[in-house]
């Protein structure tokens, strides 16, 4: 068992051993050409001295950080292709029994947090380089170290108060960012509950009055976060942004129940100066407002709560604030732009709960909408379209004939475009494919919204645009083909194209072939929207593009009948 920090803790001037000096001297002289035996060699040697009582704590902590020190600075290209070694799960049973000393007395002296430090630089620089994160998960997962930065986390206000060293806080946040990121990167299927007393945590911070006072003190005209600023307002929405094991559904209730009261306090105060705004005050916004995308399929419960119907006044207010709007640029590298294209996706997700949509067009925010269709974001514009054909009434639309017809003929070039670019371009570039597969599905959901509306029936007619979209049919899969039947399926109660839609016999036989795919119910029935805001950016998760059977066969049964009978 690795030595334990307590508090008779000695002097810091004990060396490293000789043997751990020899090795650091090695691995400056041959960092770029030692190999992987040589180098695992030397790893078991500080696993060995680690785990003997030759030495005492303080000679094994200097050890252990000479090594650690002089990695960071030499970073041996073949320490990847031995990233399990047990000389990692070392480095994380020191970096544990740090944190366990800091939770428990609230401090660390000088010497502990600059272990801290370089053991978490080390593994920061690891979780970097290397590419498939769960070849480390026996380590970096490990109980009781999650565990020891799950305490630190849930007594992080106490911590913060003993000491006015920020570089204990910074350290947190470091080692939590590390665990955000290989959050993110691991396959949903090797989540399961490893990273559930973490989220306990982060779900502890994030509902605690500390949250609410450090985001109302944070200044519009601030140019920087203090060290617990950013681990409160950015690192702990970004980890639950990016969770996907289990146990978030009762987590997201209970944040939503507790907070949204206070997330309106906070923007009661903020929006006040959104003409102010720097760099931190829009990258904790836009977190707070990634935690609303977050919480789609919990909201129904709140859409009458007085809170909610408040805080979509200020998300409307936001998406009209031109001083964002004039700043928005076409490759999302900037802050206003990703703050209305993350608050253009809070509306996109409640045009799917019936009382939260009748709000939203209560507030006739159509200028605000069309607006946002002539920026230079793509997404920004296809969400913003998908929001006109949703909040438009009849009304709207008597007066607004041309303007739909003109939505349709735009829709639908995008989407060929989209189609073209994904199925006929050879696009290498797996970010690329999830961005055009991810705006395929925004026009899709735009056009089966127009598909309601008897203008656009009698244009689909006019124009003969049946037979683009059966085109389109042919090309896609998944979820996009199923949202293409909902639009057959709302354009068929016109008798004209529903004829049209019996001519193709192959669509017919088509959706005869859907009737006998296998029922899947082990995919989330509702997979319209993935869990996580970054997957919704990226594409990344497999149910944004893949429709269940189940919700293919439903449309097409559906579909079927309503064509068959039709003749009957």
């Amino acid at each position: 068992m690795v030595k334990q920090v307590n508090d008779n803790r000695e002097p810091a001037s004990q060396p490293p051993s000789l043997l751990i000096a020899a090795h650091c001297s090695t691995i400056r002289r041959k960092a770029a050409r030692i190999d992987a035996k040589e180098l695992s060699a030397i790893f078991n040697d500080c696993v060995h001295e680690a785990y003997s009582n030759k030495f005492p704590l303080q000679t094994y902590l200097n050890s252990l950080n000479e090594i650690v020190t002089t990695l960071n600075s030499n970073f041996p290209p073949v320490l990847i292709e031995i990233s399990s070694h047990s000389f990692f799960t070392l480095v994380c049973n020191t970096i544990r029994l740090l944190l366990r000393e800091l939770y428990t007395t609230n401090e660390l002296n000088n010497q502990e947090i600059y272990i801290l430090r370089n053991c978490t630089v080390l593994i920061h620089n690891v979780v970097k380089q290397i590419n498939d994160v769960s070849k480390i998960l026996q380590w970096i997962t490990e109980e009781t170290f999650l565990g020891a930065l799950a305490n630190c986390l849930i007594h992080i206000n106490k911590i913060s108060k003993a000491t006015e060293n920020q570089h204990i806080i910074k350290q947190i946040t470091r080692l939590f960012n590390v665990l955000c990121n290989i959050q993110q990167r691991l396959p949903i299927n090797l989540h399961q509950h490893l990273f559930v007393r973490l989220l306990q945590a982060t779900i502890a911070c994030l509902t605690s009055s500390n949250y609410v006072k450090l985001f109302s003190n944070l200044q519009a005209n601030a140019i920087s976060f203090t060290e617990i600023q950013k681990l409160f307002l950015i690192k702990c929405p970004y980890f639950l942004t990016a969770y996907n094991g289990p146990s978030i559904e009762k987590a997201i209730e209970n944040l939503l129940e507790i907070m949204l009261p206070r997330y309106v306090s906070i923007l009661d105060k903020h929006m006040k100066t959104i003409k102010e705004w720097q760099s931190p005050m829009m990258r904790a916004i836009h977190n707070l407002i990634i935690t609303l995308v977050y919480a789609e399929g919990y909201l129904s419960s709140h859409i009458y709560n007085k809170s909610f119907q408040l805080l979509i006044n200020h998300l409307l207010h936001l998406l009209n604030e031109s001083s964002l709007i004039n700043k928005i640029h076409p490759n999302a590298n900037n802050l206003e732009t990703l703050l209305i294209d993350a608050t253009l996706v809070v509306f996109s997700v409640l045009v799917y709960e019936p009382n939260g949509l009748n709000y939203i067009k209560q507030l006739k925010p159509i200028a605000i909408f069309r607006q946002l269709t002539t920026t230079s974001h793509e997404t920004i514009v296809l969400n913003a379209y998908m929001m006109l054909v949703y909040v438009m009434d009849e009304n709207d639309i008597e007066t607004a004939v041309d303007n739909l017809s003109h939505l349709l003929s735009t829709t639908l070039y995008l989407l060929g475009k989209a189609i073209e670019t994904r199925y006929h371009t050879n696009v290498h570039e797996n970010s690329k494919r999830e961005t055009t597969d991810r705006n395929i599905m925004h026009l899709l959901e735009t056009l089966k919204g127009l598909a309601q509306y008897e203008q656009i029936k009698n244009d689909v007619i006019k124009y003969r645009i049946v037979s683009h979209l059966m085109y389109y049919y042919e090309k896609v899969h998944g979820l996009s083909k199923q949202l293409l039947l909902e639009c057959f399926w709302t354009l068929s109660f016109n008798e004209r194209i529903a004829q049209q839609l019996r001519e193709y016999s192959l669509f017919i036989l088509s959706l005869h072939h859907i009737l006998q795919l296998t029922s899947d119910d082990s995919q989330q029935n509702a997979i319209r929207h993935s869990n996580s805001y970054c997957s919704r950016q990226n594409g990344t998760v497999i149910a944004l593009i893949e429709g269940t059977n189940n919700g293919l066969r439903k449309v097409a049964d559906g579909l079927l009948w309503k064509l068959i009978n039709g003749i009957l």
